[in-house]
């Protein structure tokens, strides 16, 4: 079984944190594209390892594991990296290319890649968490 195959055989959560988090923020971006989220990419200094891709209103995130503040995510996401990778280091930028730019340029593979429809599960994975309508509501589906 190639590494491509065992990552797809993983539970959601694993598979869209560490694998394929650039699609599901792609489907996330598809599916609301009125509530004024944006793509977010972690990219660790040369010398590391760790990229993650994820979206944001600059207050809300979401990524595998749903909603959650963006700075409580940053900060999970260096702490685990850091406890691995002693010095971890990484830049936090705004993606403004197109799925298959992006991952051409950082070596991601694209939906194609995986052996069944990558994108039909990121949305469905998407569809289990409260939907946003508009760019004023919280995730919890309450006006700000």
């Amino acid at each position: 079984m190639s590494d491509i195959q065992l990552s797809y055989a993983r539970p959601d959560v694993g598979f869209f944190s560490a694998g394929a988090c650039h699609i599901l923020g792609f489907a996330f971006l598809e599916r609301y594209p009125q509530v004024g989220f944006r793509l977010r990419f972690i990219r660790p200094a040369p010398e590391f390892r760790g990229s993650h891709l994820y979206v944001s209103n600059g207050q809300l995130a979401f990524d595998a594991q749903g909603y959650v503040d963006e700075d409580e995510l940053l900060r999970q996401h260096h702490d685990a990296l850091a406890s691995l990778q002693p010095g971890w280091r990484a830049d936090v930028m705004d993606v403004e290319v197109c799925l298959a730019e992006f991952c051409a340029i950082n070596n991601h593979h694209a939906p194609e890649s995986f052996p069944e429809d990558v994108w039909q599960r990121a949305q469905r994975h998407i569809a289990q968490f409260p939907a946003l309508r508009r760019e004023t509501e919280n995730y919890s589906g309450e006006n700000k």
